[in-house]
């Protein structure tokens, strides 16, 4: 995809994740690990895409199911821990991730600590069963985190979060995003989907740097 020249950084690189996406919780030692290992002075930003907008019914039989199958295949594949207590509560949770973006947009806003509490999302997510598509578990979260409460409730419920969700968003579809998690390198004016291999940040890093490397054109 051609970036226009009056939007084109010289080279960035940009990660799409949603915190409730499952994958994505599973890429998160592997993402760490290639961002410690990046170029110096290669920018990178983080966009907040979302799975699914605010809802508060029940998701079905069917899509219940079907998580508990990712779940299982995430753990073996990445590694990583989940705490499957969360699928005993009855009725079932609604298919719902957009407000926990929007957290990270609040948290990020308020202190630049955006990543930091998505990972802390993450972890009340899937290692400790808690509800994090709800308002107030969330400002639970924010709150022993260290926010001033009633500020992070504020922010987490403003217009203002959630255009900023909303743009982050259509960002996302405008470099013909697609899934969760995603990588795109940002150079020479194109926009260059990294392909994503969990435990395979040496691999991911020799895709950047060769791009990187690339004559100009």
């Amino acid at each position: 995809m051609t970036i226009p020249e009056t939007e084109s950084p010289e080279s960035v690189l940009i990660y799409v994740y949603d915190p409730m996406c499952s994958w994505c919780y599973g890429f998160r030692p592997t993402w760490k690990a290639l961002k410690s290992q990046l170029p110096e002075g290669l920018p990178v930003v983080s966009l907040l895409g979302g799975l699914a907008d605010d809802s508060d019914v029940s998701m079905p039989e069917d899509m219940v199911k079907y998580l508990k199958r990712t779940w299982s295949q995430i753990e073996s594949t990445c590694g990583v821990p989940f705490n499957h207590a969360y699928w005993d509560q009855t009725p079932p949770p609604p298919r719902t991730t957009f407000i926990s973006c929007r957290a990270v947009i609040a948290a990020e806003r308020l202190a630049g600590r955006g990543e930091a509490f998505a990972e802390r999302i993450q972890d009340a997510y899937y290692t400790e069963a808690q509800n994090v598509w709800d308002f107030d578990t969330l400002c639970d979260l924010a709150e022993a985190f260290g926010f001033h409460r009633s500020s992070f409730a504020d922010a987490l419920a403003s217009d203002d979060v959630r255009a900023v969700h909303d743009e982050q968003r259509q960002l996302a579809e405008r470099l013909q995003v697609e899934g969760y998690p995603s990588v795109l390198l940002i150079h020479q004016g194109q926009a260059y989907p990294i392909p994503v291999r969990h435990q395979g940040a040496d691999v991911m890093l020799g895709d950047i740097s060769d791009l990187l490397a690339e004559p100009q054109a």
